[in-house]
């Protein structure tokens, strides 16, 4: 049942038992100020029953109204519980990821001053900090895009995108590309849609270097494959949580938002995204479009 269903059931008893109870009013009004004539005992016996049954709907209703708004209450506050969990978990998170370029941009700037350097050295300290505000800029960007979680920037800007040519783009030295079409096409932003598969590629490169990743295009769905060191099987359940990292990449840079980000774009435009893994041997993803 969904939730407007259940509102609509809550409401339907709230309804229902004040109905009631207006005419209980009714009929005791009735009672006390109508005339009574000969057939009063008759009268009086319809009227009994006819209060006892509508007693009892009032009653049953109540109580139904207070074991529903009882039950849905606990479940409501569950859910805001656990939003304000989360909350606070992509705070502290994020300020953790954030707080690491900080401090190595700190460090290079406090090293930097010690003493008098060569022009070389401060080009070099310089181009450092400079790759650490990078990160910063990229990573705060993601942030925003994760937490407004306005669809309507992401269906903003869309146009027809044939997703064979789009695909081609992302070809190199490592990827390698397969379509058995070149005719499905699918309404989205382009840019938007590129960062997520940037994504998705980006991760299938990084954690499969130096192997080759494999991309299939089969109709409507699309297929990414790495040869690298996989996800534990207990873990896959969390790897579309934002800042999630599996136990065995701790020797890869990365924040763990990029698959949380590709899978907010894609679901916006009606794909479904489904991940495989054998730990040790790789990762499959796919992309099941609309």
């Amino acid at each position: 049942m969904t939730t407007e269903n259940k509102i609509a059931l809550t409401y339907t008893g709230l309804i229902g038992g004040s109905m009631a109870l207006l005419a209980i009013v009714f009929l005791l009004f009735a009672y006390f100020f109508m005339p009574k004539e000969a057939g009063a005992g008759a009268f009086s016996s319809l009227f009994g029953f006819l209060v006892a049954v509508l007693t009892a709907f009032v009653l049953v209703s109540s109580l139904l109204v207070y074991l529903i708004s009882r039950r849905y209450s606990a479940r409501m506050i569950e859910r805001i519980d656990t939003a304000y969990q989360g909350e606070k978990a992509f705070v502290r998170n994020a300020s953790h990821e954030l707080n690491n370029p900080l401090t190595a941009i700190q460090g290079e700037c406090e090293i930097t001053l010690l003493k008098e350097r060569t022009p070389e050295e401060y080009q070099a300290a310089v181009r450092r900090i400079l790759h650490e505000t990078k990160r910063i800029i990229h990573l705060t960007k993601q942030l925003l895009f994760l937490s407004r979680g306005n669809e309507e920037i992401l269906r903003s800007f869309t146009e027809s995108v044939q997703i064979a040519e789009f695909m081609m783009t992302f070809v190199s030295g490592r990827v390698h590309f397969s379509p058995d079409t070149f005719a499905y096409s699918v309404q989205a932003n382009p840019h938007l849609l590129k960062i997520a598969i940037e994504n998705i590629l980006h991760n299938a490169l990084k954690y499969s270097d130096p192997r080759p990743v494999d991309v299939r295009l089969r109709v409507n769905e699309l297929e990414i494959e790495d040869y690298g060191i996989g996800i534990p099987p207990e873990e896959l359940k969390n790897i579309f949580q934002p800042f999630f990292r599996a136990s065995n990449t701790q020797g890869f840079a990365g924040y763990g938002v990029g698959l949380s980000l590709s899978i907010r774009v894609l679901q916006a435009y009606g794909a479904k995204v489904t991940v495989s893994s054998d730990l040790g041997k790789g990762t499959r993803v796919k992309i099941f479009f609309p």
